[in-house]
């Protein structure tokens, strides 16, 4: 395995966004091809309209690329593949902000003499039904 960085192939045809179209448990969405490195979708090109209001994977290079040609850049060529649904979440909680009187409600926690705070909330996973 290669520390390389993965990229997709970003291509217009008559100013139309090439992408391969794919279909899963939420109905179709697009992809950008990654150079033959996986079985590909059949092709599809999409204007800027449709593309704008259209599930294209991974959307972190689906905003970039779609930023840039709204603004009048046609871009193409390699594009880094940039998914930020793929990376983990460092930390799930939910929070409540709560005031009363003017006054915040905070947790406090000490750490190794040193004193911080946060807003009052639940970690994911520790409830227990």
């Amino acid at each position: 395995m290669t520390d390389e960085p993965r990229t997709a192939s970003v291509r217009f045809d008559d100013n139309r966004l090439v992408l391969e179209r794919y279909r899963d448990e939420n109905g179709i969405y697009y992809a950008f091809p990654d150079d033959g490195r996986t079985a590909a979708g059949p092709s599809v090109a999409l204007s800027l309209t449709e593309a704008l209001h259209a599930r294209v994977r991974p959307v972190g290079t689906a905003e970039r690329v779609l930023r840039a040609w709204s603004q009048g850049s046609l871009t193409q060529g390699a594009a880094a593949l940039d998914d930020p649904t793929a990376a983990a979440p460092t930390r799930v909680r939910g929070g409540a902000i709560v005031i009363r009187d003017r006054r915040m409600l905070l947790i406090s926690l000490d750490e190794g003499g040193r004193t911080r705070y946060e807003i009052t909330g639940v970690r994911a996973g520790s409830l227990r039904g």
